[in-house]
């Protein structure tokens, strides 16, 4: 099938097999949707303006919050004030990022070894984590027991959330949560700021931002990974859903047939992410995300 604004031909079932990829991969990890976008219309179907690949690659990164949010919502798997703290900073950094990149960044080629490195420092650190003793830290302990507890009660046939995400107390400069009978806490400013960072990085390469949001909650904040992505994808949709509007507003155009066929894979591998997430043990879904981001990394490398 032919897409005119694109300028490619692509078969109809790759396109839905692509999408339904990147939607399970993001709603199970929480990150790597909009790499993976980046990276099938760039790589798999060849697409060569960077600047149409950056806002279609974030409308993507949005269908899956869309979908997946809900889900984790019923869940109680969503820790709601770090949510909109992030993406409060991130409505920021989208801005900031997608406007410089129009005027300064047309060239995706160009970043492409720089995004690589980022990529594997950011694998290397999850490896690191997955690999060292949990005796070497009391908050990591505290974070895999979390974890732990809430899969045994799942498997087990309890409800979700009896041992979900219950808020305690807030204050002016600490947020107070349990989650699977531990407590966690975080400064309000380290999301905010956080937040705006990343979006500034993920808005200008047109990405969701939860290659940089899931480490940064798992290695900085010290959650686990099954509140993680529930939270992250809904600070992806508040900054992804600025970044794309200022992409249009700036005289992008989106290649709407494309972009239909794509979500339509995304929306199914978004309904079977959160499903099979909550059954799959911690250290696995740290090490998916890991193994996603080095084989992300080797392509934008130009190993393969």
């Amino acid at each position: 099938m032919y897409f005119s604004v694109a300028d490619i031909v692509i078969p109809i079932w790759l396109l839905l097999a692509w999408g339904g990829l990147v939607g399970f991969v993001f709603s199970t990890v929480g990150a790597a949707g909009g790499i993976l976008a980046s990276v099938g219309m760039i790589s798999v179907f060849g697409i060569e303006n960077p600047n149409l690949v950056k806002p279609m690659a974030q409308a993507l990164t949005l269908v899956t919050p869309l979908i997946a949010v809900p889900l984790y919502m019923r869940q109680c798997r969503v820790v709601y004030s770090l949510a909109f703290l992030l993406g409060a900073g991130g409505v920021l950094g989208a801005l900031l990022g997608s406007t410089l990149s129009v005027s300064f960044l047309s060239d995706m080629e160009v970043f492409k070894p720089v995004f690589a490195m980022l990529v594997f420092v950011i694998a290397g650190q999850l490896a690191w984590q997955l690999l060292r003793s949990s005796a070497e830290s009391a908050l990591l302990a505290k974070t895999m027991s979390a974890a732990e507890t809430y899969e045994r009660h799942v498997k087990s046939g309890g409800v979700s959330c009896d041992l979900g995400v219950k808020y305690r107390r807030v204050s002016l400069g600490r947020f107070y949560f349990r989650f699977g009978d531990e407590d966690f806490s975080f400064s309000p400013w380290l999301p905010f700021f956080s937040g705006m960072g990343i979006a500034v990085l993920s808005s200008a390469l047109g990405v969701g931002g939860g290659f940089l949001l899931v480490p940064f909650m798992s290695i900085v904040m010290h959650l686990p990974m099954h509140i993680i992505a529930g939270t992250s994808a809904l600070a992806i949709a508040i900054h992804s859903i600025t970044s794309i509007a200022n992409y249009m507003r700036l005289g992008i155009s989106l290649d709407y047939p494309l972009l239909g066929i794509l979500m339509t894979g995304v929306v199914a591998g978004s309904v079977i992410g959160p499903i099979l997430s909550k059954y799959i043990p911690e250290n696995g879904l740290r090490a998916f995300l890991c193994l996603v981001l080095v084989m992300i990394g080797l392509r934008y490398a130009g190993v393969f």
